[in-house]
């Protein structure tokens, strides 16, 4: 299910800030570093069984609950405005849009790849590990004048930074398509809702997008099935399996459960509550390192983590996404309780090289090509530099 979609063409206001495009060589020392990382595991040897999040419906409130399951916790929630013109990090025929909406993204591997986030339209994207996950071959986007790609993770905030519903998302596939970097990480696949209660779940298998959205997975009042509200880490076919014989089917089918029990849920349930007991009913123990709660028509995003308990939001009305503002950021285990916008403060280099250079030692297993890989993702914020529009 597929359209084809010109690229994005906005331009921000009167100021825009401009990621500078890698040249020809950095390009070629990604795909050579792609290929020679396609068989890196976690360095500590763990095996990785990743999150899973869930399309709730409760007392007519819609909330997005996900759990962060992996080997690590350590992240920044940082902003990321509106009016910045970027250019992926991919190995191939990058591709380069402007922002149009700002957003507050999750990132363990630098700034600009998330592994969620929210928009200030209320699309969610959230992308969890699917083991069997495979990408287009470059050849392919090599061939096709219409393709253009960006990296696998990256693919996130490409969407926040382009996208105000699930239908524009599905629309853009005809034209960006997510590439890795690191396959043997970007192993993903990802679920995206937007405020009216729709819902995507977008995967690649033998290096074709499947996609499961439309009439075909909604009910005859036009909200998405069951089935279609969760996802976890087998592909979303696997997981309609009635022989539940692994981890992901389990998680899966507890909760298909508590999506419906969140359908009949009594009046004075508090959804906030219920939300954080659905992600204790599908946790896996230590690697559950964060629970995310979003509330798309509010533009709230409420978290904690295994590190710190209290439960934290940040409100989306009450960030400043234009492109002459400063993007701010907070640790993510930062031991605050309540709202956090007093406590965001300017994301530096620093902040940047504190996360990359954790999940590089932590997850990726020393090499020369990792090193060249971790330094593009230290860089790459700084690529960004303010750029006058003409009138």
């Amino acid at each position: 299910m597929t359209n084809r979609a010109a690229l994005p063409t906005q331009r921000g206001s009167s100021l825009r800030w401009k990621c500078r495009p890698l040249n020809s060589g950095v390009r070629w020392c990604l795909f050579f570093c792609g290929l020679c990382l396609g068989v890196i595991t976690p360095s500590d040897g763990s095996r990785v069984d990743a999150c899973t999040v869930m399309r709730l419906r409760i007392n007519g409130q819609l909330v997005i609950a996900r759990n962060h399951d992996w080997p690590f916790g350590e992240a920044h929630v940082v902003t990321n405005l509106r009016g910045i013109e970027k250019t992926s990090l991919a190995t191939v025929k990058p591709a380069t849009w402007v922002s149009k909406y700002g957003s507050v993204s999750f990132c363990q591997f630098g700034r600009e790849i998330p592994f969620a986030g929210m928009n200030e339209k209320g699309l969610t994207v959230d992308l969890l590990r699917l083991p069997e996950a495979a990408f287009p071959d470059p050849n392919e986007l090599l061939n096709d004048p219409d393709l253009h790609a960006v990296n696998a993770i990256q693919w996130v905030q490409y969407q926040l930074d382009t996208a105000a519903t699930v239908a524009e998302v599905v629309t853009s596939l005809s034209s960006i398509v997510p590439t890795p970097m690191l396959p043997m990480v970007e192993r993903v696949h990802y679920f995206v809702t937007d405020p009216s209660g729709d819902v995507a779940i977008v995967e690649f298998i033998d290096g074709e997008a499947v996609i499961r959205h439309g009439d075909d997975y909604r009910d005859s009042e036009g909200e998405p099935k069951t089935a279609a509200c969760v996802l976890a880490n087998s592909s979303w076919k696997d997981s309609q399996a009635t022989h539940i014989d692994d981890g992901s089917l389990l998680r899966y089918r507890r909760g298909m459960k508590l999506v419906e029990m969140a359908d009949s849920a009594k009046k004075e349930v508090d959804p906030k509550e219920f939300a954080k007991r659905c992600l204790m009913n599908v946790a896996q123990g230590p690697m559950t390192q964060w629970n995310l709660i979003y509330f798309p028509a509010e533009r709230q995003i409420h978290f904690r983590t295994q590190s710190a308990t209290s439960v934290r939001w940040i409100d989306l009305d009450d960030l400043q996404f234009g492109n002459d503002s400063t993007p701010v950021g907070i640790d993510i285990d930062n031991n605050l309780e309540g709202d956090v916008r007093e406590h965001l403060r300017p994301v530096s280099s620093e902040d940047n090289q504190r996360i990359v250079n954790h999940a590089f030692d932590h997850f990726v297993t020393p090499s020369l090509p990792q090193m060249m890989i971790k330094q593009l993702l230290l860089d790459y914020p700084s690529k960004f530099y303010p750029q006058p529009v003409a009138p």
